[in-house]
């Protein structure tokens, strides 16, 4: 597996990830808005073979690192990809002084859930009707 920057050439295979992972995908819009304009985003692609099988956008904002978006293709699932994503983000997220790692995850999203409890995230609130379709959101840190 192959831990890389994304690029703009990327997005064809991460937008359709998009599409196939979320209720509320972000559009091509949102995903050049986070590689070429927002300067604390910074996007990465997790390879297997020559297929992107996965994705992220992490916010790096000081000793703060925020995981705004991740997916993995949904076909894939539990082979270890998401676990494998999310190590390099720990990394990558050190590598830049990052000292906590935050992210939000739907209430009913039992399988991230679980992966970021058996990763080290604990529960530190709940934003009522996060999501436009009024879906709470689990908010959770980590110690890096």
């Amino acid at each position: 597996m192959i831990f890389k920057e994304m690029k703009d050439t990327d997005l064809v295979r991460v937008l359709e990830l998009e599409q196939a992972c979320f209720k509320q995908p972000w559009l091509e819009k949102d995903c050049l808005y986070e590689l070429n304009e927002n300067p604390f985003s910074h996007g990465w692609i997790l390879e297997d073979g020559a297929t992107i099988v996965g994705y992220a956008f992490l916010w790096e904002t000081f000793e703060m690192a925020q995981l705004a978006r991740i997916g993995v293709d949904p076909d894939l699932r539990k082979r270890g990809y998401g676990k494998e994503l999310m190590m390099h983000l720990f990394d990558r997220a050190r590598e830049a002084a990052c000292e906590y790692m935050t992210l939000e995850v739907r209430a009913s999203n039992e399988a991230a859930l679980n992966l970021y409890q058996k990763m080290g995230f604990i529960q530190v609130n709940v934003s009522k009707n996060y999501y436009p379709d009024g879906e709470d959101a689990i908010v959770m840190t980590l110690a890096l």
